[in-house]
């Protein structure tokens, strides 16, 4: 049987578009002892004007079970949740071009300055990389620069329906207890 091979172009819709996407400014202060990095913002989470906005990802919520704080619910509800908790939140990539909102066809990938962050947090014990696009992008970009243990997480997007919720807060709450 012969391969095919297809293009991005022909995997979508003529109206569907490449989009250049900017990631949200980082969350942390001088206290964040975990620095948690994603790849960079879905469509759902750019509608919302936030980090993990798609109502079905489970970042908050298992945030919430670990660290038995209430679930943050707006904006500025999630930015206090994650300082109160010690937790620093950023994006792998400062852009990159892609089509709809798997990490997969991300395109044009321009990294964030992770290094200049860590050096901004003393306090800072490790770094945990929300899925395997995350991980794969901090390794190439980030972790000859950092000094931090660093630990790949299943991803908490939708998308990765491996285990369910309570296999993914398994791991995630390991890594924490591990760290904190």
């Amino acid at each position: 049987m012969k391969a095919m091979k297809i293009s991005l172009k022909t995997m979508y819709k003529e109206s569907d578009k490449i989009s250049l996407i900017k990631s949200f400014e980082p969350i942390f202060d001088s206290k964040s002892s975990v620095l948690i990095l994603g790849t960079m913002a879905s469509p759902a989470s750019l509608k919302s004007g936030f980090y993990y906005g798609h109502p079905q990802n489970a970042f908050w919520r298992i945030l919430s079970d670990i660290t038995k704080d209430s679930v943050a619910i707006t904006v500025e509800e999630k930015k206090t949740f994650l300082l109160r908790n010690g937790i620093a939140l950023w994006d792998t990539l400062k852009s990159c071009e892609r089509i709809g909102a798997l990490d997969s066809d991300i395109r044009a990938p321009q990294p964030n300055d992770i290094a200049q962050l860590t050096q901004q947090c003393p306090t800072l014990k490790a770094v945990l990389l929300n899925g395997g696009v995350a991980f794969n992008f901090y390794k190439r970009y980030h972790a000859p620069h950092i000094k931090l243990p660093f630990y790949k997480l299943p991803s908490t997007s939708p998308a990765n329906a491996k285990g369910g919720y309570e296999k993914k807060m398994s791991i995630w709450k390991t890594a924490f207890k591990n760290i904190i």
